[in-house]
């Protein structure tokens, strides 16, 4: 029971964190949506998406398709 508390206590101060974070950029004046509506900013998170997705295809998608079905064997 310990645990569950634990991880919950764990996603809200996430929450709070990526909140505060959100007040501090905008008392220092920046601006989220310009930022991600930079040209370089786009690119580059088109970029990471592309690494992701061929990390995903190329190393993740085989173990875990392998031990999805190894888990609905059991079932």
């Amino acid at each position: 029971m310990n645990n569950t508390h634990d991880r919950r206590g764990g996603f809200i101060k996430l929450i709070l964190l990526i909140v505060i974070a959100l007040i501090v950029l905008g008392f220092f004046g920046y601006n989220l949506k310009d930022i991600i509506d930079s040209p370089t900013v786009h690119e580059n998170l088109v970029y990471v998406w592309g690494l992701t997705v061929e990390l995903w295809n190329t190393f993740i998608v085989a173990p875990a398709v392998w031990i999805w079905d190894k888990i609905n064997g059991l079932l």
